[in-house]
């Protein structure tokens, strides 16, 4: 009997957690961040200041990092991030210890003689209140190729996509710190695997959770309403008790974050308890990790 009960509040008490785990994406930072063509965010260890990326001139490949500060529990305008020079920066991350930022620029690469400039990477360090001038990761980027979707991941190393010059090959890559410099840049075998998985599922590239053990994959996806292109948010668990390399097979987030355009850009809270993405390039959603993969179909 005793038994019985114990199971019984088991179950009541797992009730309110299934249905925090059903919860809708919101709109973060309505009219203040979630405005005009955004893209792919990060927070400061603290939680405080909110890095971003987005685009200042309509039509064209020309984006500034802008960061915003929580402030008496709202967030503030967005401000520039001055770097130096008036060049098209992006996708900024930011380190655990906040110290260092790595980002991806078409400012002039050293030793580029590329007809079309590209966007390399760089990373600055703190100095003070301000950030120093930036440095080009020489190791880790190829002189004219497109470098994006830069972000430290759960291990310290930093991870990035590169393409080709005429677009049409795209890999998911690492660099690590080591002697003083960021190294020559290794594919992320456990994520690369997939694009060969089925001819029907083009996948683009993915990251990392914060500890991890989920691969979130960006999924090339076709709009049913006006035929354009698209993109859903999947993931890839890593089997527990399994190899190191062996994962599930991946499966979309649910409806309620992956809709009918572009649902894209996965980053999280410096706690990790939180997903948030972009969709259609012009609103930052966020919902709790836990709903966001209580949402797949396993």
């Amino acid at each position: 009997m005793k038994d019985l009960f114990f199971l019984m509040l088991a179950l009541l008490l797992a009730v309110p957690m299934a249905l925090s785990q059903s919860a809708e994406p919101e709109v973060f930072g309505a009219g203040i961040l979630s405005k005009g063509e955004v893209y792919r965010g990060c927070f400061t260890p603290d939680g405080r200041s909110f890095y971003f990326f987005k685009k200042v001139t309509p039509g064209q490949e020309d984006f500034r990092i802008f960061i915003s500060q929580l402030v008496g529990g709202k967030w503030s305008e967005p401000q520039r991030v001055k770097l130096g020079g008036e060049y098209s920066d992006l996708y900024p991350s930011i380190s655990k210890d906040g110290r260092r930022m790595v980002f991806s620029s078409y400012r002039p690469a050293p030793g580029d003689t590329s007809a079309k400039p590209n966007a390399h990477l760089w990373y600055v360090d703190r100095k003070g209140d301000e950030w120093g001038e930036p440095i080009f990761m020489s190791g880790a980027s190829q002189l004219g190729y497109y470098h994006s979707w830069v972000e430290f991941g759960f291990d310290g190393g930093v991870y990035f996509r590169r393409t080709t010059p005429d677009w049409r090959t795209t890999e998911t890559l690492v660099t690590r710190w080591k002697g003083g410099k960021y190294r020559m840049a290794e594919p992320v075998a456990a994520l690369e695997r997939w694009k060969s998985w089925r001819a029907e599922i083009r996948i683009v590239g993915g990251s990392f959770s914060p500890n991890g053990n989920v691969m979130f994959l960006d999924v090339a996806t076709r709009n049913p309403q006006s035929g354009r292109g698209a993109s859903d948010i999947w993931v890839s668990f890593r089997r527990v008790g399994k190899r190191v390399s062996d994962w599930s097979e991946p499966q979309p987030l649910g409806a309620n974050i992956n809709q009918e355009g572009f649902d894209v850009f996965p980053f999280f809270s410096p706690d990790g308890k939180e997903l948030f993405f972009v969709r259609d390039f012009a609103t930052f959603y966020r919902i709790p990790l836990a709903a966001a993969l209580n949402s797949v179909r396993r």
